[in-house]
């Protein structure tokens, strides 16, 4: 039987513990990055009056979010790649490998580079975001850490947003003379204290908050036609018709700048075109300049676009029916052998004055590794226990970068010229792990079992 002196002694410590805890928690939270300085990093809130104005604010699904908690959401829109970046057209000799979503799995991340027998110094390693979270909060931090102090190419992806996010509250916290007990009130609704983003933001470094902050939600690479993006893109806006000149960059011809240099002016080719129309796409498409769509992206539900899988229609589908629906800017790409240069719209077929882009992608793990002739899906689930697969161009293996046209691109995709927009070019059964890729290449698909 207790003595009330012991119950009066227990309760006392009781009340000190919780006390201790609670502050304690307020202290670290607001104290935690004290030893480096006050900073101010692009992204972060640089006065105590941008933090407390967007705090309590919400951003529904797919609705841009207002104007002061975008201040804790801040992004790199667009990152242009050199042909030496990404040396695919001009030096084959390199590797360039770009690697699935990795969610924290540094395991088979490690394996998988080493099945590939990465070598620094010569191959350009990429990958299309989300390498954090989801898996273990070291391998999360493990991962970023390595993609930091290499400084490695890549996209932002959903996750790593909600990482970038928390660390923007977080560092805020310093600005707040009155947090006390009242720093919780400041957690924006829905967000989830203590989850694994809290978890990686807080405990990762001034560096490699840094890298993820220079992450753009687009890459380009005009020399190669390729777009890098977490979710997707659109290749039309899907509130207009797919032949509109007015609104969809693939149904005209653009047209050069009357002001352009006679340098420029002497690019009036082919491909400065492509490059042109393929800014249209990045620039006048709404929905992929919008930050949400690009990260969050699975599907086209009517003329909006849904994250969720499993309703509406993949963008990687109409992705494909728009780039084989491109017969060139002088009919060049039409012909008699390649009879699916149409799209359909309300029952008609439609030819698209354009060239075919391509993009690469991660994101949609619940359809698997997703390859079709202009789209590469590379999600393959790595975090629940599938896989992790990477596509390699280049290098000394590929011997076939042979062809000199988009317009003899239709021999590599015979076997994938099908009515049936479901054919892809890959499968886990395939004999073969290379597919065409862009105008005269192609490419190897690499994967290595993953296990938690």
């Amino acid at each position: 039987m207790y003595q009330p002196r012991q119950i009066l002694a227990y309760g006392t410590l009781s009340i000190f513990l919780v006390f201790v805890l609670f502050y304690g928690i307020a202290d670290s939270l607001s104290h935690m990055y004290s030893s480096s300085g006050t900073r101010s990093i692009w992204g972060v809130p640089s006065s105590p009056k941008q933090f407390n104005e967007g705090s309590n604010l919400r951003t529904p699904p797919g609705i841009a979010p207002p104007s002061n908690l975008a201040r804790l959401q801040s992004y790199e829109q667009l990152n242009t790649l050199t042909s030496d970046q990404f040396p695919l057209v001009y030096d084959p000799t390199r590797r360039i490998i770009i690697v699935g979503d990795i969610h924290g799995m540094i395991k088979p991340f490690q394996k998988l580079l080493e099945h590939l027998k990465y070598n620094p110094s010569k191959d350009v390693l990429m990958h299309v975001g989300d390498i954090t979270t989801k898996g273990s909060h070291e391998g999360s931090l493990a991962v970023l850490h390595f993609m930091a102090s290499n400084n490695i190419t890549g996209v932002r992806g959903n996750h790593d947003q909600k990482v970038t996010e928390w660390r923007g509250w977080l560092d805020g916290l310093n600005f707040c003379a009155d947090r006390g007990q009242e720093w919780f009130k400041r957690i924006p609704e829905g967000w989830v204290l203590f989850s694994d983003h809290y978890q990686v933001a807080k405990d990762m470094s001034v560096e490699d908050f840094r890298y993820l902050l220079k992450l753009p939600i687009r890459l380009y690479v005009p020399s190669a036609h390729v777009f890098i993006v977490h979710a997707g893109l659109l290749p039309s806006n899907p509130k207009y018709e797919i032949d509109d000149e007015q609104n969809q960059p693939l149904a005209h011809i653009p047209a050069f700048p009357s002001h352009s240099h006679k340098l420029e002016q002497s690019r009036k080719t082919t491909e400065g075109l492509r490059n042109l129309q393929e800014i249209g796409l990045l620039m006048e498409i709404p929905q992929n300049a919008d930050p949400w769509v690009v990260l969050n992206m699975r599907s086209i539900v009517g003329d909006t676009v849904s994250k969720k899988s499993k309703e509406g229609k993949p963008w990687s589908k109409v992705w494909k029916q728009h780039m084989k629906s491109c017969v060139g800017f002088r009919n060049e790409l039409a012909g008699d052998d390649n009879p699916n240069n149409t799209a359909s719209k309300k029952g008609k077929e439609v030819a698209l004055p354009c060239y075919p882009s391509t993009t690469i992608y991660g994101h949609a793990a619940s359809r698997g590794l997703d390859i079709k002739r202009w789209s590469f899906g590379l999600d393959s689930g790595c975090v629940y226990n599938k896989t992790l697969s990477a596509l390699v161009l280049g290098g000394p293996a590929n011997k076939q970068m042979r062809r000199a046209s988009v317009n003899t691109q239709r021999d590599d995709a015979k076997e994938a010229s099908s009515d049936d927009d479901d054919t892809d070019l890959y499968s886990s059964s395939s004999k073969s792990n290379w597919v065409p890729f862009g105008d005269k290449g192609r490419a190897r698909i690499v994967a290595v079992k993953c296990q938690q």
